[in-house]
Order: C-alpha cells, then sequence, then structure tokens
C-alpha cells in the first residue's frame, strides 16, 4: 500500500494517512486515527485553490479505530490539500499530496485487511452503487478489475446462481439462497467484461427456512455462452455475491411448474406477475402454465354451526382482483380475511367486503340455510397478472385459520366482466359497491376489450354510391328477425336507395357467414347495395356503432338499430332537414312506437331514483301514439341511441359513443350530453314516425344484467354528469329560456342548456 510522502502542515500529523489509484483519474484517500470524542470528523479536499468534488464514508477498524475513506477525482495539475475536522481542540490538520505519483492500482486484501465485518460492506457497497455513477468509473477496465479482486477477496467461492426454468423472452428464472439477515433487496448489479452495470430487477425473497437461509428469485437475461460474471446482490444489511453460469440447458417451465410451483402459490403467483410482465406471449405461457397444472380446489363446507365459507370467485385485470364468495359465522368468530399474493404481506379484505344475504343449500329434500355473502376489491393486487387461483385465508379469533382457493377462474375480458356482473345480486347493489367494487374491474374490462380488438372485415354487396348524403348504421348481435322487413322498407324508399348508404356491423362474429347469405340475398331481392362490417370479436353497442361510423362516408350520420322499421318513406331526409348548425341543433331523434301503435319515445329525459342516480327515461312511454303532447316538434334533453342523426363530422368530434358503458345501454344518453357540452341542442321530430320493437337483440346478450350492467351504466353516467344533468333538467322543469348560447366550455364543466325557449313537457 502507498503511503503519502509529504508530510501534513499541521503541528499534529495524522497516525496514518494513504492514498489509492481505483482506476483511470479516481483516487481513494484513506486518513485512520483514533476516534474522536468531539464529533464526527470530515475531510475536505482543495486543489489549485478549488474545492474537488468528492464523497466520503467513514469505517470502523477492528482496533477501534476509524478510517474516512474519501474518493474523489483529480486532473493531476495541481497538488491536493486535505483538511480533517474533528472538532477538537487542536484544531483542523492539513497535509499536502500529489496523485501523479502514484501509479499502481489498490490492492483489496490491504484495504480490507483491518476494517471490521461491517465496515468492509460499507467500503464494497460505495464501490459497487455510490462511487461508479458519481465518477464515471462502471465502464473503466482497470477500476472493473480492482472491484473484482475486491469482492473476490471478500467472497473466495462465491456459489453459482442457479437457473430454474427458461422463461420467454430469453429470460430465465434463477434461485439461490441468502442469509436470513439479508433485509430486503436493495439492489442488483452485475459485473463482467462489458462493465459493471446495474440492474432493474423484480426479486423475491421467502421467508426463512429450517437453516436459516431465505430463497432469492430473479428473472435474468439468458446467461452467455463463456459465462463468468458476477451477481452483486446487496441487501439492508448484508452484500451476496453469486457467480454467473455460462450457458446450460435449463429445466422447462412446465417440470419447475408442476415441481415447487405445485407446492408453493406465493412463488407461483409471482412467477405469474413476471411472465406478464415480459410480454403478450409471457401472459398467455402463465395462463396456460395454471391451466395445466391447477391446484387444489379449498374451501370449508360444514353443517353445524362451526364457521364455513368458500371462495367461488376471484378474476383479475390490470385493475386488480374481484373476489367473492360466501360464509357463515353465526357465533361472530371471524377476526380477518386475508389475500395472499405474490410477494409482500396478505391484503387485510374484510373491511372491505361488501356483504348481502344468500341462501345454501341444506339438503335433498330442498331445504336452505342463511349464509352472507360477499365480494371484495383489491386494487394492488398482482399489477394486473392473470394469477387464476389465488389463495385466501379465513383468520379466526381462536387463532384458526381456513384456507380458501377458487376453482381455475376466467382470464379473458369478456368473462371476466360476464363473471363480475353477477358478483353481486342486483337487488343489493349500492352507489358505493358499484364505485368501490365492481366499477374499477369492469372498466379495466372495458379498455382491455377497445385495446385488444382486432379490425372488423368489411364485405360489399352492390355497387356503393358514388357520393352518399347520408351513412346509415345499424349494428347486429344475434337477432336477425327484422332484416329482411327492414331492407324491404329502406329499399322502397326512393330518396333512401337514391342518397343513403346501409352499413350493417354484425357483433356476434360467430353469425357471420350466416349474416352475409341473408344481405347478399336480400341485395339480389331488392337491389339495394349494403356494406357488412364484422366484429372479429363482440365488443357491444358502442363499439358497434363507432365501427360502422368509421366506414360511414356521408355528411350525415343515422345510427338505427336492427329493430327499428320506418312507418313511411322519407322519414331520413325529413330528419336531416331539421339539423342546422347556424341554429346549433346537433342531433334530432323521429317519434318512435311499439307494433301496437303506443308510444316508445317521444325524447329522452332524466330523473333521479330513490338512491339519487340519474336514469333514463322517455317522455309519454306508453300513450297512444295520438297524444297530443307527444306530437309537438321540441327540443328535448336527448335522443335514444335506437335512432339519432347528426352530422358525421361531429360525431367524429365528439369521439362517437363512449366505450366505457357495459354492454348496450346509456351510452346514448352519454352522446347526447356530449353534444350539448359542445354547445347544440336536441331536437324531438313527431312528424317523422318508426317502429321499434324495444330491445329485442340485446336481450340475448349472455353478458346483460339488466340489474347490474344497467345499474353500472347509471351510476357511470351520474358520476361523470351529475351536476350537469342536474342544471339541465331543473332548466327544462322550469321551462326558462336561455338567451345566449356561451361558447363551448372545457369537459369538466360542460354547460348543457340549449339555446331554444323551452316548452313543459310531462312524462307519463
Amino acid at each position: 500500500m502507498l503511503s503519502l510522502a509529504p508530510v501534513a502542515m499541521a503541528t499534529t500529523s495524522p497516525a496514518q494517512l494513504e492514498l489509492h489509484r481505483l482506476g483511470g483519474s479516481v483516487f481513494l484517500l484513506c486518513w485512520t486515527l483514533e476516534a474522536s470524542p468531539f464529533g464526527k470528523p470530515a475531510i475536505a479536499l482543495t486543489g489549485g485553490g478549488r474545492r474537488l468534488p468528492a464523497a466520503s464514508i467513514s469505517l470502523g477498524l477492528r482496533d477501534g479505530r476509524e478510517r474516512l475513506v474519501v474518493a474523489f477525482r483529480s486532473s493531476g495539475h495541481d497538488n491536493v490539500v486535505a483538511t480533517l475536522t474533528d472538532h477538537g481542540p487542536q484544531g483542523d490538520v492539513t497535509a499536502g499530496f500529489d496523485p501523479t505519483l502514484v501509479h499502481g492500482l489498490a490492492d483489496p486484501a490491504e484495504l480490507l485487511k483491518e476494517l471490521a465485518p461491517q465496515a468492509r460492506l460499507t467500503l464494497a457497497n460505495a464501490l459497487v452503487r455510490s462511487w461508479p455513477p458519481l465518477f464515471g468509473l462502471a465502464a473503466i477496465p482497470n477500476y472493473l478489475s480492482f472491484l473484482r479482486q475486491l469482492l473476490l477477496t471478500l467472497f473466495p467461492k462465491p456459489a453459482a446462481m442457479q437457473p430454474t426454468a427458461a422463461l420467454v423472452e430469453g429470460q430465465w428464472l434463477f434461485e439461490t439462497a441468502v442469509p436470513a439477515d439479508f433485509g430486503a433487496l436493495q439492489g442488483v448489479a452485475r459485473l463482467d467484461g462489458a462493465g459493471l452495470s446495474r440492474l432493474d430487477l423484480k426479486a423475491r425473497l421467502g421467508a426463512t427456512d429450517r437453516s436459516g437461509k431465505r430463497e432469492l428469485h430473479l428473472v435474468l437475461d439468458a446467461p452467455p455462452s463463456r459465462g463468468g460474471g458476477l451477481l452483486i446482490l446487496q441487501g439492508e444489511r448484508s452484500l451476496v455475491l453469486r457467480a454467473l453460469p455460462g450457458r446450460q440447458a435449463a429445466a422447462s417451465l412446465g417440470r419447475w411448474w408442476a415441481g415447487k410451483a405445485a407446492s408453493r402459490d406465493g412463488l407461483r403467483n409471482w412467477v405469474v406477475e413476471q411472465l406478464a410482465g415480459l410480454s403478450e406471449q409471457g401472459r398467455l405461457l402463465a395462463i396456460e402454465m395454471q391451466r395445466r397444472v391447477p391446484l387444489a380446489v379449498q374451501h370449508v363446507r360444514r353443517s353445524d354451526d362451526l364457521p364455513a365459507a368458500e371462495l367461488d370467485l376471484a378474476v383479475c385485470n390490470r385493475a386488480g382482483l374481484l373476489i367473492g364468495g360466501w360464509l357463515r359465522d353465526p357465533d361472530d368468530l371471524l377476526e380477518e380475511v386475508l389475500l395472499h399474493r405474490g410477494n409482500g404481506e396478505p391484503i387485510a379484505m374484510l373491511a372491505h367486503l361488501q356483504r348481502f344475504p344468500v341462501r345454501l343449500p341444506a339438503g335433498a329434500d330442498g331445504e336452505t340455510r342463511a349464509a352472507t355473502g360477499f365480494a371484495g376489491f383489491a386494487s394492488d393486487y398482482a399489477t394486473g397478472a392473470p394469477v387464476l387461483q389465488p389463495r385466501c385465508e379465513i383468520k379466526l379469533k381462536s387463532g384458526t385459520t381456513l384456507t380458501l382457493r377458487p376453482p381455475v377462474q376466467p382470464a379473458d375480458a369478456v368473462t371476466i366482466r360476464a363473471r363480475a356482473l353477477a358478483a353481486i345480486p342486483p337487488q343489493y347493489l349500492t352507489a358505493d359497491m358499484l364505485g368501490t367494487t365492481l366499477a374499477p374491474v369492469l372498466a379495466a374490462c372495458q379498455e382491455d376489450l377497445r385495446d385488444s380488438r382486432p379490425e372488423p372485415t368489411v364485405r360489399m354487396f352492390g355497387q356503393p354510391l358514388a357520393r352518399p348524403k347520408a351513412s346509415v348504421v345499424i349494428p347486429l348481435y344475434r337477432v336477425y328477425d327484422f332484416l329482411r322487413v327492414q331492407v324491404a322498407a329502406f329499399a322502397g324508399d326512393r330518396w333512401f336507395a337514391e342518397n343513403a348508404e346501409l352499413i350493417y356491423v354484425l357483433d356476434s362474429p360467430e353469425h357471420e357467414a350466416e349474416v352475409a347469405h341473408l344481405l347478399g340475398g336480400l341485395h339480389l331481392a331488392y337491389g339495394l347495395p349494403m356494406r357488412l362490417v364484422a366484429m372479429r370479436r363482440n365488443g357491444g353497442f358502442s363499439a358497434a356503432c363507432n365501427a360502422g361510423a368509421n366506414q360511414a362516408r356521408g355528411e350525415v350520420l343515422a345510427l338505427v338499430n336492427s329493430d327499428v322499421i320506418p312507418t313511411a318513406n322519407d322519414w331520413l331526409p325529413a330528419l336531416i332537414a331539421r339539423l342546422d348548425r347556424g341554429a346549433r341543433v346537433g342531433a334530432v331523434g323521429p317519434k318512435l312506437l311499439y307494433d301496437d301503435g303506443s308510444l316508445q319515445h317521444a325524447g329522452l329525459f332524466f330523473k333521479r331514483d330513490s338512491k339519487g342516480t340519474w336514469l333514463n327515461h322517455h317522455y309519454f312511454k306508453g300513450m297512444p301514439g295520438s297524444y297530443a303532447p307527444a306530437n309537438v316538434e321540441r327540443p328535448v334533453p336527448g335522443v335514444t341511441g335506437a335512432c339519432i342523426v347528426m352530422a358525421r363530422d361531429l360525431y367524429e368530434e365528439l369521439g362517437g359513443f363512449d366505450e366505457s358503458y357495459v354492454i348496450g345501454d346509456y351510452e346514448d344518453s352519454d352522446l347526447c350530453l356530449k353534444i350539448r357540452r359542445a354547445g347544440f341542442g336536441i331536437l324531438y321530430v313527431p312528424d317523422v314516425a318508426l317502429y321499434h320493437l324495444e330491445r329485442q337483440s340485446i336481450a340475448r346478450s349472455i353478458d346483460y344484467t339488466r340489474g347490474a350492467a344497467s345499474q353500472h351504466n347509471a351510476w357511470l353516467q351520474s358520476q361523470r354528469w351529475g351536476a350537469q344533468i342536474d342544471a339541465l333538467m331543473q332548466a327544462f322543469e322550469t321551462s326558462a329560456p336561455e338567451l345566449a348560447l356561451p361558447a363551448p366550455v372545457a369537459p369538466s364543466e360542460p354547460d348543457l342548456v340549449p339555446r331554444f325557449g323551452f316548452r313543459r313537457a310531462t312524462a307519463a
């Protein structure tokens, strides 16, 4: 070890002063002194009259002395002066030296020789973690050589990281063991011929086993052919060195899954998270492995009064995990419900469970027993990875725990949405249940469906119009009973045949061949050109309408249901004529009749239910079609999506139908509210009448539960538009005219009151 040649310039010299080269122009000054009773000593470095940037640590020696170690960079042109301040009565001590006299690298063995065990780790952590980025050492070859020697001096024969399974995208799962006192993992670095690099890795530390070790799992790049690198694991209270092996045969993921993963569900869930975070291929592999090697279903069913429970719902997406099931606890023995995850402490769920009464079968003769149904949502579970069989524990006040595990759960968004809608019986749903438990999962399902939706296929029957004035978009879902009548009515309307393009959007792609055959036959029979847009996957009413609008070429867009039949010709031009940008009429809707001639729709309005949620209603619904108040043209709060006519550019400007609404409900009123937010009014035109055989197709949807889906959509509309709907309905109910049309305002503060003077309209 090189001692400094210059002597201290103060009357009292330090016990020991040494200078070492770390690499390049970076040096290490070591100043050893007796422990100071006056305070923590510090060293300042100056060169050429300027203070040098430096980083220092204090290290304890085995004999009780203290060593201040300072890393600094020197340009080599000036002598360096070190000033030691120990707050003692003798004052500061200074020493001058010339770093250019130090040529050889520091000797790791000499640096470590006198240090206490914890001081060795402190120095190693600084050399690995703090100083390389500060002084640009991570790629200097002689520093990397020095650091490798120092680490191998601390850990002469590092164990090898063991690859346990090959994953995807060139990633492997590695396993090793660390001491029980390792603490939380603070960082991981890799040292090899390419340099010293910090790795941004997710790791899982297991519990301490009988031998006093803790398992550590990491996902790393597949090792190179020759290997030879070192992996540095930095813990809160320890540092662990592992040798990275060369390329070798790793076990298949399937074999590992059937072995260790089958008995370690926390580790299994963690690997699921890692796979899902790698790529779509990884996510699909995680789903496959869970289905290929499922865990045993666990529940507690009892016929006595001891606690019993079952977990039958545990669907997971990017929002979190939704669980549901039932429990019986007649003697109030339940203390907590714990939801286990891949890493970290279990999530306490009891305070977040929504409860409702259920009846359980109790015998072959149809007897039932009262129980408590529950549903709960954990937002921070598994980062949206598809964990299909999470473990839940019922913890009793006696200390007993009951383990619950559901059957393998669905991973696709459509089925997750259907299961979420059935999680809580509609009669028990409240706004709080929707907002805290169901809405996050449903919103994530809608986003997943939108983001992953394939492009539809398009087929044309006949020669399309060169320049259509209007585009009529009609979504189809499983019910095609009215197509013949509807197409015949359109074909018999001369204006329609000469000026409108007809676009059908099929939202049940399994019926594409059948519907294409039907439309092809109708084209041959009536000569009316039409386009079929076939969705590759069911996306709901909003997505279907938006897909059709994307194909539209007309200046005006008419969105019409498949069960709407005109009563007379020229219905479409009569509605188009009422659109007027100058008068700020943004959308119009006709009178809709049931097949018996009674009113189904004479404009849409909003009314609160007993829970304060804004619901959609139709003026005069059920009254005779000739009912006088329903035959007055007037502005209305909104019109139904069964038939709404508006400018296509306005539809596109507003983003079309919002696909956040589940399946098909309330997106029409949401669009009307967006039209008003843009500064336009909405007009009801009773001179145009059409038949509407209401909800014939939506009732065929396996996901549509009128209570759950509709309540969610009403809740969502109320959350978004509650204050604005309140102001709008007050204006209509008081017949208060708006004297001037305001400029469009930001979406957060929309003004929905139209320019028209209002006439009072009452609901039947």
